[in-house]
This record gives C-alpha cells, structure tokens and sequence, in this order.
C-alpha cells in the first residue's frame, strides 16, 4: 500500500502576507503580559526601580523579533 505524500501548497501572495495580519495584536498583547508580569515580580521583590519589568519587557521583545525574523525567513 502507497501513500503518496501530499505536496506541499504554495502560498499566492495575498496568503503569505496574511500569516501576519495579527501580528500587531500579539506583540500588544505580548508586551502587555510582559509589563504586567514584571510589575508583580518588581512589587514582590519590593524593587525601588523597574528592573524586572525592563527585563520582562527586552525578552520579550527580543524575542517576539526572533521569531518574526524566523517566520519571515521561511517566508521565501
């Protein structure tokens, strides 16, 4: 018994650029988490500053462009 392994699709163009359409809303919601999260690490470690926030924040960010950065590589 044969399985023919399906091919793979190839994305028109309009459908490659709409993988993306959210991204907005994810790295709002994503940065959002991150200020929140740190805020209550911050507040628990009872920090004068926002070390933990900033922190939250970078990694975050960093990576969120990782991955973007990743997924547009394998865009082509």
């Amino acid at each position: 018994m044969e399985t023919d392994p399906k091919p793979k699709k190839k994305l028109n163009s309009s459908n490659k650029y709409m993988k993306f359409s959210g991204i907005a809303f994810q790295l709002a919601f994503l940065l959002s988490f991150a200020i929140w999260a740190g805020g209550e690490v911050d507040f628990l470690m009872k920090n004068k500053s926002a070390y933990m926030t900033t922190l939250f924040v970078v990694v975050a960010f960093g990576g969120f462009m990782y991955n973007l950065f990743k997924d547009l590589e394998n865009l082509k």
